[in-house]
């Protein structure tokens, strides 16, 4: 066993140190994903989707379902040190079956956004104070075609995000109080 010195890269990882810690990014990953989806000329924009957009299964097939399910699939993997992207990543995967037209303009848009921030990372902070925040999110029968609520949270200890999560729940709630009740119970399993 040897010491190669400090860590720089890892798994496709970029680390690098600064005063404040540790900067975890995939600039390198984000830019070849860029050039994969021929992308590397897009015009950046500054929200990877629209909020009030509901993707739905309906509408006109895409037509290279392989090309989609690729590009999809390298995008969960950037969100590995981009927590940003895990809203709009789990939007879109929910169709990876059969993807349509408009499930593609929602993924390029979300690699419009890439293109933007793609020196964007994960700042870890060397802090010695021990406190455990979470925050989170709800969106009450907002799948269209199921009527299944999304939730999404972030546990932070100190400054320091450590998990995250968006998805849809597997079950139709009744009530906007039964799944604010539901993922209260989830992030709390994830939490201890």
């Amino acid at each position: 066993m040897k010491d190669l010195g400090d860590l720089h890269y890892f798994l496709g990882v970029e680390v690098q140190t600064n005063e404040k810690g540790l900067l975890l990014s995939q600039t390198k990953y984000a830019l070849d994903l860029l050039q994969r989806a021929f992308m590397t000329d897009a015009k950046p924009i500054s929200i990877p989707f629209v909020v009030s957009q509901h993707l739905s299964a309906e509408g006109k097939l895409f037509s290279d379902p392989t090309l989609f399910r690729s590009l999809v699939g390298a995008l969960q993997h950037l969100t590995i040190t981009r927590p940003d992207l895990s809203f709009s990543v789990n939007s879109i995967c929910q169709f990876m079956h059969a993807p349509t037209v408009g499930h593609f303009h929602a993924l390029k848009r979300i690699l419009h956004y890439v293109k933007g921030t793609s020196h964007h990372g994960l700042q870890l902070h060397k802090q010695s104070i021990h406190d455990l925040i979470t925050y989170s999110y709800v969106d009450w029968a907002c799948c269209l075609d199921t009527r299944h609520s999304t939730t999404g949270y972030a546990i932070f200890f100190y400054d320091n995000l450590i998990s995250w999560s968006s998805k849809k729940q597997s079950i139709v709630s009744h009530s906007s109080a039964e799944v604010k009740y539901r993922f209260l119970a989830i992030a709390t399993i994830d939490i201890a």
